[in-house]
């Protein structure tokens, strides 16, 4: 997927069952660990996620090109069962497993929800949950990244990773800035028969100025980060950064005449409405919401 190839077989012969081994709930139960190099219960899982991402990415990304009918329909329901496998842990999953699996779940996320062959126009809800995915996703990856004990568990793929949520992010604050920072969230109904919307992280709304600078700078220094690591990665700070630093400095200027307007004026801050900024300049930077121009969909 971090390259966009193809990463389903379509041939029957290729269909096999996991790994004969004892079920999860029965190694929960029996009080094992999850630890060790017999375990298989920890790879288990992995196969779980790796046949759902296999079945919602050959679909919107390979199988076709002709438009997904009800696709928010198809999306919210591969979002619903990823979401069920990551509530399936074992408390005995080790802590740095279930690391690893959150960032395989919001990065997976942020893959299904974004522009792809079949669903070319990404709905305004879909983009809210983009942005806080992606700065959900930062908030974990960044500290890993700078924290030596994970450089042997972390590869160049991550890098690929960030850089890919990195443009998503930007690409949807660019073209929904004042929605976006303002905490609109988009009314969603819930269709009878139909699965839910994906939920909201708890924090959603909240100091989304704050929170998006914070999320474009944890991007920037995990690249640099990388780049010292892999050469490639260096080429992927390259290519946001332009960009990025564009969006800062709207960002920025925004902040900075909210805290004027804060200061200036004499209603109670809690009935300020925020200023409005046109964010047309931004556009230029990206295309038609599908990431960074010259971008790569696995990039």
């Amino acid at each position: 997927m971090v390259h966009a190839r193809s990463f389903s077989f379509t041939d029957d012969s290729t269909s096999v069952a996991f790994p004969s081994a004892p079920t999860l709930s029965s190694s929960v139960t029996s009080g094992s660990s999850m630890n060790g190099p017999h375990s298989i219960d920890t790879a288990l899982l992995l196969f779980q996620l790796r046949q759902a991402q296999s079945s919602w990415y050959q679909e919107l990304f390979q199988s076709s090109r002709d438009p997904l009918q009800n696709s928010s329909t198809y999306i919210w329901q591969m979002c619903q069962e990823m979401r069920e496998w990551s509530e399936s842990f074992p408390d005995s999953l080790p802590l740095a497993f279930k690391e690893f699996f959150d960032l395989e779940l919001l990065y997976s996320y942020v893959y299904c929800l974004a522009p792809s062959c079949r669903v070319q126009a990404v709905t305004t809800y879909g983009k809210t949950l983009i942005f806080e995915y992606s700065i959900a996703y930062m908030q974990k990856i960044f500290p890993i990244s700078r924290d030596p004990i994970n450089t042997a568990f972390y590869t160049y793929h991550d890098a690929l990773r960030v850089f890919f949520v990195g443009s998503q992010f930007l690409a949807v604050l660019s073209e929904n800035q004042d929605d976006l920072l303002n905490g609109v969230v988009p009314y969603t109904p819930a269709l009878a028969g139909a699965p839910p919307p994906p939920p909201l992280p708890s924090n959603a709304g909240v100091d989304n100025i704050d929170r998006s600078i914070n999320c474009v700078t944890h991007i920037r220094e995990t690249l640099k980060t990388f780049g010292h690591r892999w050469d490639d990665s260096k080429a992927l700070l390259s290519s946001f950064e332009t960009p990025a630093e564009l969006l800062l400095s709207s960002l920025r200027n925004r902040k900075r005449h909210m805290e004027e307007f804060s200061r200036n004026s004499h209603s109670p801050s809690a009935h300020m409405s925020q200023p409005t900024f046109d964010s047309n300049n931004m556009r230029s930077a990206f295309g038609n919401g599908g990431g960074l121009q010259g971008g790569h969909p696995g990039y």
